[in-house]
Formats: structure tokens, sequence, C-alpha cells
């Protein structure tokens, strides 16, 4: 194992954030982001956006990612998807500046533009969310790293030991 030379070691500079955009669904892992997200607005004094992204009925299963609890009434869609991000949003320390955003469609295209459109300086995310296939957020959270054009930190829960 090698240790650092403290004379070697230079200082690159320090992240900075001011406006996090922070993925929800309701899921562990989207919790761990917005834990991560919290704590990175209260070391800079940062406001934080929730975005949360329902499935548009009309595009049909397929884009689907959030459980629809039986329902294909695109206004309960909308309205459940929209009491998970107002439960959320009642989590919130008083102390952070707090939006949010409701948008319909794919959920990695919708953060992505959202993240362009509001200048963050980066978008926090769970590595998987709920939803249809449990693992979907895990290619949301791919397609955002790979198209977003800001930072993009992703929450991982704690590793399940298989035996």
């Amino acid at each position: 194992m090698s240790v650092a030379d403290p004379e070697r070691t230079e200082v690159l500079g320090e992240l900075k954030l001011h406006r996090i955009l922070v993925a929800v669904d309701g899921s562990e892992h989207a919790d761990l982001a917005l834990s991560a997200a919290i704590t990175a607005a209260h070391r800079d004094n940062a406001s934080i956006t929730l975005i949360t992204v329902g499935p548009d009925v009309a595009a049909g299963p397929a884009a689907w990612s959030m459980p629809l609890a039986g329902a294909l009434d695109q206004n309960a869609v909308d309205e459940d998807a929209t009491k998970r991000l107002k439960a959320t949003l009642k989590r919130m320390p008083e102390d952070i500046p707090v939006h949010t955003i409701y948008r319909r469609g794919k959920p990695g295209c919708e953060i992505v533009k959202a993240a362009s459109e509001g200048d963050y300086d980066a978008i926090i995310l769970g590595a998987r969310g709920v939803g249809r296939v449990g693992s979907m957020l895990g290619s949301v959270s791919s397609y955002v790293m790979h198209h977003a054009k800001t930072a993009v930190f992703v929450a991982h829960g704690a590793a399940q030991n298989v035996e």
C-alpha cells in the first residue's frame, strides 16, 4: 500500500454547489441521494430542486418507470407521482431553499432536460428506483450520467452480502 507524500500533495480546488437537482421517486436509493444533497446544501448554502418524472400514460407501458397502482388514468398517475413529491418536500429541512418539478415522460431524458434548463451545478440521483422493473432507475442513472452536461452523482446503497 502506498501513502501519499504530504509534501507532494496539491489541492486542486473544492467543488462548491449552489443549485442541486435531485431525482426522487420514493425509493431507498433516492432517499440516499436526497441525504447526500441535503449534506451538500448545508455545506455550501445551496438550494435543492426535487424532480419527479411520472409516466406518460399515452406513451404506453414501455415508458413507465413508476408503479401505477393499477390506474391507467393520467390524472390518477399524476396525482400518485405528485403525492410522492409532496411527501418528500415535507421531509426537507426548513433552512434549505427547495423547489419542485413534476414532469411526464422518460425519466432520464426529462431529468437531463430539467438540468440544462435550470443551470444546475449537479444532479444527484439514486442508483436504482421503484418501478415496473426494480432496476429501472439504474438505466435512468446511466442515461443521466452519459447525457447530462453537468456533474452527476449517483447514490448507491450499502452492498448486500451474497452468500
